[in-house]
């Protein structure tokens, strides 16, 4: 028994905190390249959920002929609502029968209004009915895979709530992380803007306004249909997928001439006093360019639907003359993507 033990051997503690040591290292080296591995399974992703949303409308067009409108009824604009009724539809509501949500479409009551912005209603109109009791509201909490992210991990539901960003009531809104690209500036200044707005700076989408695919003249796959954003506004909570709400508008990529931008985390021209004292803290996806950023988690640009139904990425450091270029239909400027 005694010569038995006296034969065994065994680590010393140098030796165990050496082998600790190299599995350590191991590990720091492994790490970047899991998380890249991570990122890269969940970008993929992303980018097939905007696939699918470009099969969707371009479906949507072959039923219809034209495609959805971007909101319906919107009351968060300046001046008449389109024939005096307010309803906030989001146009991505259109689109549920073609991602394989039949069922929940027709769950909604499409006649009557989807949310009421109590505290920031602008729009002369009346609400066409009651969200809160027609069931559109409680619907609007329904957290779709197919409009969010992977990436983006801001949660879906919290910001979507109360007079301003909620669906009405004490009921909750579920954000996406897609939506159409507009002119957003006019969109939430003007209602009814679309149809004035000069042909050179149009976008393929408007609220209360059916655009046909050969109105894009600068050519389906050199422009910009639907794009990315994060489900964390500063000027603003979210995007929700089912209704419109206060500086709910869609994805504006462009802007103007100053602003705008593609992952613009803080934007200094967004200039609000009480947004500057304290000093703006900036914070990775957490969009501040204006109320309708075009943004994402992914690292060094987002992921954007063209016309032709095709997947593209927009790096972030992308010339204002060309995004501008890419995203309006017919200002006759035909950009090569970067």
């Amino acid at each position: 028994m005694s010569q038995s033990h006296q034969n065994q051997k065994g680590f010393t503690l140098v030796e165990l905190l050496v082998v600790i040591a190299i599995i350590g290292v191991l590990i720091a080296l492994l790490l970047p390249a899991v998380q890249q591995a991570r990122e890269a399974a969940r970008r993929m992703h992303c980018s097939n959920n905007l696939k699918q949303l470009g099969l969707a409308l371009h479906n949507y067009v072959d039923t219809h002929g034209k495609l959805p409108a971007s909101s319906s009824g919107y009351g968060g604009c300046v001046g008449d609502a389109v024939n005096g009724e307010i309803k906030n539809a989001n146009g991505l509501v259109a689109l549920l029968p073609y991602v394989e949500q039949q069922n929940l479409y027709d769950q909604f009551n499409h006649k009557e209004a989807y949310s009421i912005s109590s505290s920031h209603q602008k729009a002369t109109g009346t609400i066409v009915g009651d969200p809160l009791t027609n069931g559109n509201a409680a619907l609007a909490g329904t957290e779709l895979q197919a409009f969010n992210c992977p990436s983006d991990n801001n949660p879906t539901k919290g910001r979507l709530v109360g007079g301003a960003y909620g669906p009405g009531g004490s009921f909750s809104g579920a954000a996406t992380n897609y939506d159409f690209v507009v002119y957003c500036s006019l969109e939430y200044s003007t209602c009814n803007s679309y149809v004035t707005q000069s042909s050179t700076s149009k976008r393929m989408f408007g609220a209360d306004h059916n655009t046909k695919l050969a109105d894009v003249v600068d050519g389906l796959s050199n422009t910009f249909m639907m794009g990315e954003t994060t489900k964390y506004h500063v000027n603003g909570g979210a995007f929700a997928w089912s209704y419109r709400s206060w500086v709910m508008t869609g994805v504006d990529p462009y802007y103007n001439g100053t602003n705008g931008g593609i992952n613009i985390w803080h934007q200094p021209q967004v200039d609000h006093p009480a947004w500057q004292s304290p000093p703006f803290v900036p914070i990775r996806g957490r969009a501040r360019s204006w109320w309708c950023a075009t943004a994402s988690l992914h690292p060094g640009g987002c992921h954007v639907v063209m016309g032709d139904g095709s997947v593209q990425f927009i790096p972030e450091t992308i010339d204002k003359a060309t995004l501008f270029n890419l995203t309006a239909m017919a200002d006759g400027n035909v950009a090569k993507l970067p």
